[in-house]
């Protein structure tokens, strides 16, 4: 099992007026992957100086494959976590009270893509076809989707390429906007090669990356959480607005992390990411949909994902204090 290690990285000096080091309160935050685009505004606001701005002396632990960041939060090694909503609703439903108190990605990132070769033109089309799909959470979804509309498939393990739906072996196979449907275009296939299947076009939009932390530290320290999100905002709104300059930083992140890293793909990463943050009309960056909770949970509860009926109001923190 990999060791999760405390990043140590020096400062950046930036305009920004910060408090004085003893003034600063301490925060632990663990993301739930490796130090790549898709945590940009984390380091953005890190290295701009932009949490001490707030008042924050915030530690930034590098997650990975091996550790849950949720386990470190449940197990009070973190303060806050990143983690999919799908994953921190199982936790609340092992009675481990954490609350939601920012949704960064607003859009579900994941989806089915399938090659229009094979005859794959519609969801009907799956019907007895091979379909690549990843554990664990990554099949809630899809096989939601089978369920409701009848779609009896053959399931394959997806493992971390995509060698299978690339050879053949498969007809459809899962992927995330921001990575592996990125991948596949490198690889040679054009968006007229490939049909994709958005599963926020039929009703089944999974809000993924939001961060956490456990109800009573909350109330203990609800300011300090409050200001987290606050310069954790600011910062990915600069890091969309300055992106070779955020690239150049997550590429030292990544590097210091010993992860092979490309620069190309995460500069596509960074640009899907602002396009998944964006809420729809009404909303506010960052906020949670009830309706968008409310689907997940139902959809949960039908799988036998979770058994509680967990409330909205109970789950989820604004700024502001109020659901």
């Amino acid at each position: 099992m990999k060791k999760v290690f405390v990043l140590s990285l020096f400062f950046i000096s930036t305009c920004f007026i910060t408090p004085q080091q003893s003034d600063l309160t301490h925060l632990r935050f663990l993301p739930h992957w490796i130090p790549q685009a898709q945590f940009a505004g984390f380091i953005i606001a890190y290295e701009k100086g932009i949490y001490k701005k707030y008042g924050l002396d915030v530690e930034l632990l590098t997650g990975g494959p091996t550790r849950s960041s949720l386990d470190w939060l449940t197990e009070k090694k973190t303060d806050l976590a990143d983690a999919w909503l799908t994953s921190a609703l199982q936790v609340r439903d092992k009675n481990v009270k954490l609350v939601n108190i920012c949704q960064l990605i607003q859009k579900s990132a994941l989806m089915l893509v399938a090659k229009k070769g094979k005859g794959i033109n519609s969801l009907s089309d799956m019907n007895g076809k091979k379909v690549a799909l990843w554990q664990k959470d990554f099949q809630i979804q899809a096989n939601a989707l089978f369920e409701k509309y009848q779609l009896r498939v053959k399931p394959y393990p997806l493992s971390e390429t995509q060698d299978i739906f690339i050879r053949d072996v498969v007809d459809v196979t899962s992927v995330m906007l921001y990575n592996e449907y990125h991948l596949l275009k490198n690889f040679g296939y054009d968006d007229s090669d490939l049909i994709i299947f958005r599963f926020q076009d039929y009703d089944l939009n999974f809000p993924e990356d939001g961060i956490y932390v456990l109800d009573d530290f909350y109330k203990q320290n609800k300011k300090a959480c409050d200001d987290f999100i606050t310069a954790t905002l600011e910062g990915w709104r600069y890091a969309f607005e300055h992106e070779n300059e955020t690239l150049q930083l997550v590429m030292k992140y990544l590097t210091k992390a010993k992860y092979a890293a490309n620069e190309m793909h995460q500069r596509w990463m960074l640009r899907q990411m602002n396009k998944l943050f964006q809420p729809e009309s009404g909303q506010k960056l960052g906020e949670l949909s009830e309706h968008d909770f409310d689907n997940v949970v139902q959809i949960l509860k039908e799988s036998k994902n979770i058994h509680s009926n967990i409330q909205y109001k109970e789950f989820y923190r604004s700024p502001n204090g109020k659901p």
